[in-house]
């Protein structure tokens, strides 16, 4: 049987626009160069977080005690562009990966403004509160994505 390229088309602008649609999610770790104070943290999260919002940027930063974990989501290309900045930001050292995929709809998209700096532990418990109601939605690539979370937190 002779295939042409036109045989695959449909499928071609399936795949396409599968990955046009699909949110990409990136979490990783890192450790401040400098104890980091909380009101400077807050104060770069209020300055970074319309910016975050105009590039369809969301998630949630998490620190303590020296450690960040962050999860950046949106366009690939807005989400990779904003982490170069944040390997290359002096603050940080050590920045890792922790796991990175497409997902079909968004995590953190209206928590917080899109972000969080756990203060204190009724914040925290409001984090916690917020990743078991994700887990109500029974959505599997949200629940891998939420335990990976939970365990990191969990051991900071």
């Amino acid at each position: 049987m002779n295939e042409s390229p036109a045989d695959y088309r449909g499928f071609l602008v399936y795949d396409v626009l599968y990955l046009i649609y699909m949110i990409y999610f990136l979490v990783y770790i890192s450790t401040a160069c400098n104890p980091t104070d909380i009101g400077m943290l807050s104060s770069v999260i209020n300055q970074v977080a319309q910016k975050n919002k105009d590039q369809g940027i969301s998630g949630f930063l998490y620190y303590k005690d020296g450690t960040y974990l962050q999860l950046l989501e949106g366009d690939f290309k807005m989400v990779n562009t904003l982490f170069h900045k944040i390997i290359e930001d002096d603050r940080h050292t050590n920045v890792t990966v922790i796991v990175e995929n497409k997902i079909e709809h968004r995590v953190f998209n209206d928590y917080e403004s899109g972000f969080l700096v756990p203060k204190d532990k009724k914040q925290y418990q409001k984090l916690n509160d917020y990743l078991s109601y994700l887990k109500l939605l029974e959505n599997d690539e949200i629940n891998n994505t939420i335990s990976i979370l939970e365990s990191i937190i969990s051991k900071m």
